[in-house]
């Protein structure tokens, strides 16, 4: 294999050894903070929308935790829980994390529309949009690696 292909891969993050387990880890911290960021900016939301109303404020709360939940959930289980080591095993955990990811989403949406009363919904997806829209936003800002695409 030539240093340009195996420069390729690393970069990609799919080389043997090492570097792939250093950029792992980068890339881990980079989401870790991205995720503190958003919890943040979810309590600090809430906190906001307390002098409102109460419902409004947890329901925006629910709504933050509604995409950190299922999204930490992922991370974790590409990040840090991945053993895979063929491109192969890393693109399969990938879908079938974002396939549990989307699952889980999907059955607390459920959950919080079944079992909570009241709820003000336009908060809770107001959240739930913000953080989304933040989560690219921050990924862009806090890995550079992205920005010379």
């Amino acid at each position: 294999m030539s240093p340009d292909q195996e420069k390729r891969l690393e970069s990609a993050g799919l080389a043997s050894g090492s570097g792939r387990d250093k950029q792992r880890k980068r890339f881990a911290a980079v989401c870790f903070r991205v995720l503190l960021l958003q919890l943040a900016l979810t309590s600090v939301l809430a906190l906001a929308l307390m002098f409102k109303d109460f419902v409004t404020a947890y329901s925006a709360f629910i709504g933050g935790l509604l995409y950190l939940l299922p999204t930490g959930w992922f991370s974790l289980r590409v990040l840090i829980k991945n053993k895979a080591r063929s491109p192969r095993e890393i693109l399969a955990n990938i879908y079938m994390s974002e396939t549990g990811k989307v699952l889980l989403a999907v059955a607390l949406f459920s959950l919080v529309f079944m079992l909570i009363e009241p709820l003000n919904a336009a908060a809770l997806f107001v959240t739930y949009i913000l953080l989304q829209v933040t989560g690219w936003y921050l990924q862009l800002k806090l890995n550079h690696r992205f920005l010379k695409l």
